[in-house]
């Protein structure tokens, strides 16, 4: 049979009606395969002429980039894509952006988008937690995931240490004389939500300080409306947190607007810090204390990887850990000694 470079994985479970996470831990040599399934999925992909190590679902010769954005709401993507972008112009790349959202999930998803167009590689800024997903999609396809990223072998990132970053933004406040703080999160699905939330905790964890269930909120998406209310039933409850620890500067914006609607002033009676450094927290009144990452560096680094392995299929993974730093302005008390 004429090899087919369009051949996926789907083909071999229609073929077999094995699953593709089973057809998965074939190619991945696991050993908890039954032997007679094994040979089913093998002897498919033999008849089908199935090169599971080649790159059958992009064009290295095209120059068209495919960008998986989880929505358009969060500021912080803007300036993510910002960077891509010079990176692709700068390499005469073009970037075709997929608003993925909820509905990219499964190999078949990303196979239909990629068999019907011609993409070079993709850069995924939506996060993805399967890492069986992720090793299926990087057989058939250049990758890298930037800014959100799971630790999965071969795999190309660029990203910050969201943990480090949230302790040390927490350390902050507490250093301010704050007792009370509690955290404006993202939906735990989110890597940097986990991280972020775990360094917040091992913070207040080293300083003696009560870490309140009350006190800690999972927003779905990045969206003021949702952060007002969450700060606002807050601050109505009969023992208030004097500070937040926002996970983006949406949230902390949203927070201190409705500090002010509960009278409250801002840093005198509630500290809040912020995430991201984006336009947004110079606007306000007073100005966002937050962490500022490098996002357009994080986009441009990210597009660079994915073209050097574009050029060259057998170029070393990489992962990037780029560096944050804390910009006080006053939505914080000044340093306590």
């Amino acid at each position: 049979m004429k090899k087919d470079a369009r051949i996926t994985i789907k083909d071999i479970a229609k073929l077999t009606g094995v699953s593709v996470a089973t057809i998965s831990r074939v190619m991945n040599h696991k050993r908890v395969v039954k032997e007679d399934t094994r040979k089913k999925v093998l002897d498919a992909m033999e008849r089908l002429n199935f090169n599971p190590s080649s790159i059958l679902l992009t064009n290295h010769t095209s120059k068209t980039i495919l960008l998986c954005v989880p929505d358009f709401s969060n500021p912080f993507n803007g300036l993510i894509i910002d960077g891509i972008q010079q990176s692709a112009y700068k390499n005469q790349y073009r970037v075709l952006i997929l608003q993925s959202k909820e509905n990219y999930l499964t190999l078949d998803d990303y196979e239909e988008v990629l068999k019907n167009h011609s993409f070079a590689g993709i850069i995924l800024l939506t996060s993805v937690t399967d890492a069986e997903l992720l090793q299926l999609l990087n057989r058939s396809c250049p990758i890298v995931m930037c800014s959100e990223y799971c630790d999965v072998k071969d795999i190309s990132f660029v990203s910050i240490d969201d943990i480090t970053a949230a302790h040390r933004a927490s350390e902050y406040l507490i250093s301010c004389g704050c007792k009370k703080i509690a955290l404006l999160n993202s939906d735990l699905r989110h890597g940097y939500a986990r991280h972020r939330e775990q360094g917040y905790t091992e913070a207040l964890k080293t300083a003696g300080l009560d870490i309140r269930e009350e006190w800690m909120a999972h927003i779905s998406s990045i969206n003021y409306d949702l952060a007002f209310s969450y700060t606002l039933n807050m601050l109505n409850r009969p023992d208030p947190p004097d500070a937040f620890f926002a996970v983006s500067d949406v949230f902390a914006s949203a927070a201190i607007h409705a500090a002010k609607k509960m009278k409250l002033r801002i840093p005198e009676d509630l500290s809040v810090v912020g995430f991201d450094n984006i336009g947004l927290s110079c606007m306000t009144d007073p100005p966002i204390t937050t962490v500022e990452q490098p996002s357009v560096q994080i986009g441009y680094q990210s597009c660079e990887l994915l073209i050097e392995r574009i050029r060259n299929p057998k170029a070393v993974s990489k992962g990037l850990i780029l560096d944050t730093q804390l910009i006080v302005r006053d939505s914080t008390l000044r340093f306590s000694k």
